[in-house]
């Protein structure tokens, strides 16, 4: 909860600092600063403590280890519980949710010009998967939905190494081009999730593998 003090400044700088963090200015495993942070928003470093605060009950900050806040660096087994959580919702929301719905709901997301940055992309993300659940009308699943992309935020920053090929993933979520979109789009949510999952089990493989 924003303090009693200033309410307008509070809520300014939690904003300033939820729309920093999905810009993707902050460096995974990096301490943040605050002072740095409380010049940009014009403010003393106390509302910017407390806005981080409110950030990692939302789970997207967590504590350095010599104090202050960081984005974490989150493990395979974590994304791949993540990811798996957040496929289970989408399914579920996407076998109530009625074809005209969902056809306004994807519609909205147009192609991707020139060469898009990798925050730009995961941003993308977010809005197409919370648009899945916000077709549904049910506002505890759109929540979950969203908060659960912004803890996947940085990874799929990080994992976009070819962002013409993650800008192609995404077109193929919203085509339209189908005769039964919700079960064509369970399917496609279904696909991109496993595919996801499939890369972490790689990396966890590496890691254990013989050197």
């Amino acid at each position: 909860m924003m303090s009693a003090m200033d309410p307008p400044l509070h809520e300014r700088v939690y904003l300033g600092l939820k729309a920093d963090y999905l810009s993707g200015r902050f460096i995974p495993g990096k301490r943040i600063d605050i002072q740095d942070l409380a010049n940009r928003y014009h403010s003393s470093k106390t509302p910017v403590r407390e806005a981080a605060f409110i950030l990692l009950g939302e789970g997207l900050l967590t504590h350095h280890p010599d104090g202050g806040f960081l984005v974490p660096i989150l493990k395979p087994r974590e994304l791949i519980e993540l990811l798996a959580w957040h496929m289970q919702l989408l399914i579920t929301a996407l076998s109530n949710v009625k074809e005209t719905s969902l056809r306004r709901a994807l519609q909205q997301h147009g192609i991707f010009g020139g060469q898009p940055l990798a925050a730009s992309l995961a941003v993308r993300a977010t809005e197409i998967f919370s648009s899945i659940a916000e077709a549904t009308g049910n506002r505890l699943a759109s929540f979950e939905v969203r908060r659960l992309n912004e803890r996947l935020h940085y990874s799929r920053i990080i994992d976009t190494t070819e962002p013409a090929l993650a800008a192609r993933e995404l077109a193929i979520l919203t085509s339209m081009d189908v005769v039964n979109l919700p079960k064509a789009t369970r399917r496609r949510v279904e696909a991109y999730h496993l595919r996801k999952i499939a890369y972490q089990r790689k990396i966890i493989q590496a890691e254990i593998a013989p050197k």
